[in-house]
C-alpha cells in the first residue's frame, strides 16, 4: 500500500469465534471479495481495510490468511480480551466500540463501515472511487450522510461452504437480481433505518460527531442515531440506489429462524426519528479508543495450494451446478414449513377463540333447591 492516504478507508469489526457459522470463512470471503474487485480496478493505493479485532483470544490476524490482492490492503485492530471485557459490560458484542476503534485509526478520506460478511462489489467502487477521486471536487460528497441498502446471498448457498471461485460466479450470475433487504416495518422501510450495507461519509463528519454514540453497545440502531445527530446540517444520500446496491450479505439466519426468537436478547433503544435531534457529538474526546495503544497488524497471505490444479479442471462449476440445485430444493422445503408452521398456528389460535367465545356464550343452568 502506498504510504500516501488513501481515497476511501473500508471499518468492519469480527472476532475470532464461531457466531452462527463459520464466521472466519465469511470474514475471509469478504475480504478476499473486496480486494480482488479493486485489484482489478488497479485501484489498491486508494482503498485501504481495517478490522477491528474485539476481543478475540487468538487474534483473527494469527488464523486469517487471504489472497495477496486483499492482505495487500487489510489490517487488523486487535483490542485485547481483558480489555474488550472491562470496556463492554454486560453487550456480547459492542460494534460501536469495535467500529469506532477502527474510524479513529482511519487514514482514508472517506470511511465506510461494513459487516464483516458483506461482500462489496466493483460497480461500486468504480463509480464512487471515480466520483470522489477524479475532476474538481464541489464539495457535494464531503457534505454527504451516505447509507447504501444490501442485497442477500441465501442461506442455502451460503451454508454449503462455497469456495471463493463459486460465490464470485453466484454475484456475477444472480447479483442483480437477489431481492434488495428494506425491512423495517417500525420505520416504513425508511431506507437508512434498515439492514446495511455500508454506510459512509467524509473523515471530517466523522470527527464532527464523534462516530457512533458509545453507549448504544447492544443490538439496532446505531447508524439511525448517527444520522439522525447528522441530518439537521447535511442531506441524506441513497449510495445504494445510485450503485446498484452493489452489496452482498452472506446471510448465516437459518430461513426458519422466523418462526422461533432472534439470539439478540438486549437491544438498543429505538431512536426517536421524529423528534428533537440528539447531540451531535456525545462521547468525549477520546472516543474510538483514543487513550489505548492497539496493536495493527498487517494481514497473512495464504499459502499457495500444494497440488497444481489444471486451468480447464472444471469441478468448481460442477459443484456449482450442484449448490444451485441444493438451494433451490431447500428453499422449496423452507418455504412449505415455514407456511404449514405458520397456518397451523393460525388455525389453534382461531379454534381457541371459537372455543372461548362458546364457552361465553352458553347459559349458566341454576337448579332449583
Amino acid at each position: 500500500m502506498s504510504n500516501s492516504a488513501p481515497l476511501l478507508s473500508i471499518i468492519l469489526c469480527s472476532r475470532n469465534d464461531r457466531y452462527m457459522g463459520d464466521s472466519r470463512w465469511r470474514l475471509a470471503t469478504a475480504l478476499d471479495y473486496l480486494g480482488e474487485r479493486v485489484a482489478e480496478l488497479g485501484r489498491t493505493d486508494d482503498v485501504e481495510v481495517l478490522v477491528a479485532d474485539w476481543g478475540s483470544e487468538v487474534p483473527l490476524a494469527e488464523v486469517v490468511t487471504l489472497q495477496p490482492t486483499a492482505a495487500a490492503i487489510t489490517s487488523f485492530i486487535t483490542v485485547p480480551p481483558d480489555l474488550a471485557r472491562d470496556l463492554q459490560a454486560d453487550s456480547p458484542f459492542p460494534e460501536v466500540l469495535a467500529l469506532n476503534a477502527a474510524a479513529r485509526r482511519a487514514k482514508g478520506r472517506y470511511i465506510g463501515r461494513i459487516d464483516q460478511d458483506i461482500l462489496v462489489g466493483g460497480r461500486f467502487l468504480e463509480d464512487f472511487l471515480g466520483w470522489v477521486g477524479e475532476g474538481p471536487q464541489d464539495g457535494r460528497w464531503e457534505k454527504a450522510l451516505m447509507f447504501a441498502n444490501r442485497r442477500r446471498i441465501p442461506y442455502r448457498f451460503v451454508s454449503q461452504g462455497p469456495n471463493f471461485a463459486n460465490v464470485t460466479r453466484f454475484v456475477k450470475l444472480a447479483g442483480a437480481s437477489l431481492k434488495v433487504e428494506r425491512h423495517n416495518r417500525h420505520t416504513g422501510n425508511l431506507f437508512w433505518t434498515s439492514y446495511v450495507g455500508i454506510w459512509m461519509l467524509h473523515r471530517n463528519l466523522w470527527d464532527e460527531c464523534g462516530g457512533y454514540d458509545e453507549r448504544m453497545i447492544y443490538y439496532n440502531w446505531m447508524e439511525a442515531d448517527m444520522i439522525c445527530r447528522l441530518r439537521p446540517a447535511y442531506p441524506i444520500v441513497d449510495l445504494g440506489a445510485m450503485t446498484g446496491h452493489d452489496f452482498y450479505h452472506l446471510e448465516h439466519y437459518h430461513p426458519r429462524t422466523a418462526l422461533f426468537a432472534r439470539p439478540h436478547v438486549i437491544k438498543n433503544k429505538p431512536v426517536n426519528l421524529t423528534g428533537p435531534p440528539p447531540v451531535r457529538h456525545p462521547n468525549g474526546p477520546d472516543w474510538g479508543l483514543r487513550q489505548h495503544t492497539l496493536e495493527i497488524t498487517s494481514a497473512r497471505i495464504a499459502p499457495e495450494p500444494v497440488e497444481f490444479v489444471p486451468a480447464h479442471r472444471n469441478d468448481d462449476v460442477s459443484d456449482f451446478g450442484r449448490m444451485m440445485w441444493s438451494l433451490v430444493r431447500e428453499t422449496v422445503n423452507d418455504r412449505a414449513v415455514i407456511y404449514w408452521t405458520t397456518q397451523s398456528r393460525l388455525w389453534t389460535r382461531r379454534w381457541r377463540r371459537l372455543r372461548s367465545a362458546l364457552g361465553a356464550s352458553r347459559p349458566s343452568v341454576h337448579h332449583e333447591g
